[in-house]
């Protein structure tokens, strides 16, 4: 029985917490340690402890099976009693504390060296020492500036090689303690032997140098926005690919880092802040809430979600539970389309996580990219970085799958990490953006002419139009139409002017014979304005005869019209003067005039219509004709 008379350190009970977690759920260490009720911890305290038990995980299983210790002591707490071996065996060698768990696992130690040095293949950590990567963070320090500064301290620099990727690789193997060389791809990471500390460093503690894996920065430079760019970091927090970008763009442009979590959005300003990352707008909101048109100048989007951390610290297993590999999945694939459709003006994402899990990556990408309505592209990271990288993605994805980054912590010496470069289509950049440039005024007007000629642009085309289509042929039409009636407008005036020249020598004569030639009960002067009269009732019949009735309409009227004349005229031939037929309509002569007057306002209000007709010229050529055959009838009627 446990009699916990002095406590157990509290930073060993919260690093058993995280370990339980990692180990049982999968999440990253890293997530876990910017929890609200570590906020007064030193978080790199925790994490040194927590990796190196990670680490040696699988050597302290086979120490507590052989010991049999777990049995022993049932009221020993198996995380704890595993965070304290490791800081007794692979730390600092020693428990500082006086509580029953640590006098517990100190009793065991003679136990456990015995089975180490009795066993030593089989208590072999497969560990790999992986080499120390420093960023410069070129705000407040240059390049140059910072190897002089390390020069200085007695460091030697070793210029990068300008071979292979193998070549870097095996030069950084051979860095010795007081070595350092440029990295290969990333200009502004230093690369020092493993091991090398820096937390007391000025430099660090000055924030000139940040400490940063290669994998992690290998995310912004193939992002690479020049200068003057519109960044997103969607999930922002800690800061470290932040105020990468900050310092990218040399401060040049803006960037955007998104963080929901109160915690980590402090930690995150802080870091902003000691930087000098001014191009830095830091937002504490989901980012799932940021909707289309809150950040419509965003061009570049960063996006590392939650994972489960399996390429991290060499995760203390290589498998993770179907059902929180669902959720996670499901929330990597909500957050990249978001990014895809909530930035109009976006042209490249880099998504990227800390797993090497293909369902959070491959499979994601290539899920997420055949759903989504906006055109994306995979790049190839091969030709990015020149073919210059070893691991990529898995062919089971097809394509996309192998246009993705790897980084192999027992290939390229830096943690488990994955990378995916998404490209805009040029073509759907250009269409979204002339979009956004149509007011609402031009939507309104586009949209009325569509309602307006739908029906005559489909019969004539034999399908719906496009909107930018239908405005061009309704252009076109108005144009015809306006050309077609300036052209013939003259031609309308000469055939009206023909037509009234031809009325008044045929048809107007027939007209007053079916008055029964009044002329002769007036004088000379009525006699002219009454044919004057009669002439323009003769020309308003006809231009009536136009504009009121269709093509085969008209022509069965004007027939009727032209057998009734024939009629009539055959009629005042057989009869002659008969004086009674004069008498019978004589006393029309009094009513004649007023609604002679009438009719003539009302015709010239049409023929004014006529002249602005479009139509008028496809029927002009019936009439002539028809004026052409009264000729022919007249002259025949004089030769009788």
């Amino acid at each position: 029985m446990f009699e916990h008379s002095v406590k157990v350190p509290r930073h060993y009970k919260v690093a058993a917490n995280i370990f339980k977690k990692v180990a049982t759920e999968g999440g990253s260490v890293k997530n876990l340690l910017y929890d609200d009720k570590l906020k007064h911890f030193r978080t790199n305290v925790l994490y040194a402890l927590i990796t190196e038990t990670i680490k040696h995980a699988t050597d302290i299983d086979k120490i507590f099976e052989n010991c049999g210790i777990l049995a022993k002591e049932q009221r020993l707490d198996p995380w704890l009693a595993k965070i304290l071996t490791a800081e007794l065996l692979f730390g600092k060698k020693a428990l500082p504390g006086k509580s029953k768990p640590e006098l517990t696992i100190l009793s065991y130690k003679e136990q456990f060296e015995n089975f180490r040095s009795e066993n030593p293949d089989e208590v072999k950590s497969k560990v790999v020492h992986r080499p120390r990567y420093v960023r410069i963070n070129t705000n407040l320090l240059t390049t140059s500036d910072a190897i002089r500064a390390f020069q200085d301290e007695g460091y030697k620099f070793i210029r990068c090689t300008s071979g292979s990727y193998d070549d870097y690789l095996k030069q950084i193997q051979g860095l010795t303690e007081y070595d350092f060389t440029q990295d290969y791809h990333v200009k502004t990471m230093f690369v020092f032997a493993p091991g090398t500390k820096f937390h007391d460093h000025d430099l660090y503690l000055n924030n000139q140098i940040i400490l940063q894996d290669k994998a992690t920065a290998l995310a912004v430079h193939l992002l690479a926005p020049p200068s003057g760019s519109t960044v997103l970091d969607m999930c922002a927090a800690p800061g470290m690919k932040t105020t990468q970008v900050a310092a990218y763009l040399r401060n040049q442009g803006k960037v955007y880092a998104v963080e929901r979590n109160d915690q980590r959005y402090q930690t995150l300003c802080q870091l902003v802040e000691s930087t000098s990352s001014k191009c830095v707008e830091t937002i504490h909101k989901d980012v799932l809430e940021i909707k289309r048109g809150d950040l419509d100048d965003v061009e570049y989007v960063l996006l590392d979600p939650s994972c489960s951390g399996s390429g991290m610290d060499f995760s203390v297993h290589n498998y993770i539970e179907d059902t929180r590999l669902a959720k996670l999945t499901s929330l990597q694939e909500k957050f990249l389309k978001h990014a895809m459709n909530a930035f109009p003006n976006a042209k490249r994402i880099v998504y990227s996580t800390c797993s090497i899990f293909p369902e959070e990556n491959e499979r994601v990408v290539t899920n997420v990219v055949k759903t989504s309505r906006a055109k994306w592209r995979v790049q190839d990271v091969k030709e990015l970085l020149k073919n210059q990288w070893n691991n990529y993605g898995s062919g089971m994805y097809g394509s996309m799958g192998t246009r993705c980054l790897y980084a192999r912590p027992d290939t390229d010496m830096t943690t488990g990490f994955f990378l995916a470069v998404l490209d805009k289509d040029q073509k759907a950049r250009d269409d979204e953006g002339k979009t956004l440039d149509i007011d609402d005024n031009k939507v309104k007007s586009i949209s009325k002419d569509i309602s307006n000629g739908k029906a005559v642009h489909e019969a004539e085309y034999g399908s719906t139009l496009q909107l930018d289509e239908v405005s061009d042929v309704i252009v076109k039409k108005k144009k015809k139409k306006e050309r077609i009636r300036s052209e013939n407008e003259s031609d309308i005036k000469n055939n009206i002017t023909e037509i009234e020249s031809d009325l008044t020598k045929g048809a107007v004569e027939t007209k007053m014979k079916k008055k029964h030639k009044k002329s002769k009960s007036k004088d000379d002067g009525n006699d002219q304005e009454f044919k004057q009269s009669v002439t323009e009732e003769v020309i308003a019949e006809y231009h009536q005869d136009i504009t009121e009735v269709d093509h085969s309409d008209r022509i069965e009227n004007i027939e009727t019209k032209k057998k009734k004349r024939k009629k009539s005229k055959t009629l005042d031939h057989d009869t002659g003067e008969d004086d009674n037929l004069k008498q019978n309509h004589e006393p029309e002569d009094d009513g004649l005039e007023e609604p002679s007057k009438k009719k003539k306002k009302k015709n010239r209000d049409k023929e004014e219509s006529i002249a602005n007709d479009g139509s008028v010229p496809n029927h002009l050529d019936f009439t002539e004709d028809n004026v052409q055959e009264k000729k022919k009838k007249k002259k025949k009627k004089h030769l009788d």
